[in-house]
C-alpha cells in the first residue's frame, strides 16, 4: 500500500474523531436543560358548601417553596408547597394580583381569576312540607325529649329564602337557607315535649309548624311511652 492511500484511509477516521465530541456536546446540552416551568396560575374560587358564600384564594404551577405576594382588597404573602401551591381560605371577594420575585428577570406579576358571576332569578315559594320523626321508639316520658322535625321548600327561582319556625313550648327559630329550585332542604328544627305527670296520663305530643312566605305547614308527633313512665 502506498503512502496515498494510507492517508485516504486515515481522512475519515480523523473526521469522525472531530465529529464526536461535537455530538456528545450536543447531547449533554440537551440532557442538562431546565425542564420547562408550568404555567404559574392564581384564581380566586368559590368554596363549597358555606353559607354566606365564602371564597378562596389559589396558587397553582409556581415553583416550589416560593414567596408569591398577594395584593387586593386583602394584602399577604403565601409559601408555595413542594407541587408550587399554596391556598389562603375565606378572602375577602375582589380583584387579586399575585408578585413573585424572579432570579435575574426581576418582578413578576398576574391577575387572579374571578369566578363567573351567576345567573340568579326571584325565589317564589309555591309550597312548604313538614315532616315528624319516621319512627317512634319507646322513652321515658317522664322527663322532656326532643324531637326533631324536618321540612321541604318547594318553589321557583334560586336565591335566600327566610324561613320561620314555632313549635311546642314556644320554641321558635327564623334560618335563611340558599334555595335552588325545584326544592330545597329547610333547616330541621327540634323541640322538647313536656314531661308526663303520671303514666296514667295521656302521651305527651309535640307539634312544628313551618312558614316560607305565604306558605305554611304543620305536623304533630305523639311519644311512645315506656311503661310505668
Amino acid at each position: 500500500m502506498n503512502r496515498h492511500a494510507r492517508y485516504a484511509l486515515l481522512t475519515p477516521l480523523l473526521v469522525s474523531a472531530v465529529a464526536m465530541p461535537s455530538t456528545l456536546a450536543r447531547a449533554a446540552a440537551t440532557s442538562s436543560a431546565p425542564a420547562a416551568v408550568p404555567r404559574a396560575t392564581c384564581a380566586l374560587v368559590a368554596a363549597p358548601n358555606t353559607n354566606p358564600q365564602e371564597f378562596d384564594l389559589t396558587l397553582t404551577g409556581f415553583r416550589a417553596n416560593q414567596s408569591v405576594r398577594i395584593t387586593g382588597p386583602e394584602k399577604f404573602t403565601l409559601t408555595t408547597n413542594g407541587a408550587g401551591a399554596a391556598t389562603n381560605e375565606d378572602v375577602t371577594k375582589g380583584t387579586y394580583n399575585a408578585t413573585v420575585q424572579g432570579n435575574n428577570q426581576g418582578k413578576k406579576t398576574i391577575t387572579c381569576t374571578k369566578p363567573a358571576r351567576t345567573t340568579t332569578t326571584a325565589v317564589h315559594v309555591t309550597d312548604v312540607d313538614v315532616s315528624a320523626p319516621a319512627t317512634s321508639p319507646e322513652v321515658d316520658c317522664s322527663v322532656a325529649q326532643s324531637v326533631t322535625f324536618t321540612g321541604k321548600i318547594s318553589g321557583t327561582g334560586t336565591g335566600d329564602v327566610d324561613l320561620a319556625w314555632t313549635g311546642s313550648n314556644s320554641k321558635t327559630s327564623s334560618p335563611t337557607v340558599k334555595f335552588a329550585a325545584p326544592n330545597t332542604a329547610a333547616t330541621p328544627f327540634t323541640v322538647k315535649s313536656t314531661a308526663r305527670s303520671a303514666p296514667s296520663t295521656n302521651p305527651p305530643q309535640v307539634f312544628a309548624q313551618l312558614n316560607a312566605g305565604k306558605a305554611s305547614d304543620s305536623a304533630t308527633f305523639k311519644l311512645k311511652c315506656k311503661a310505668g313512665t
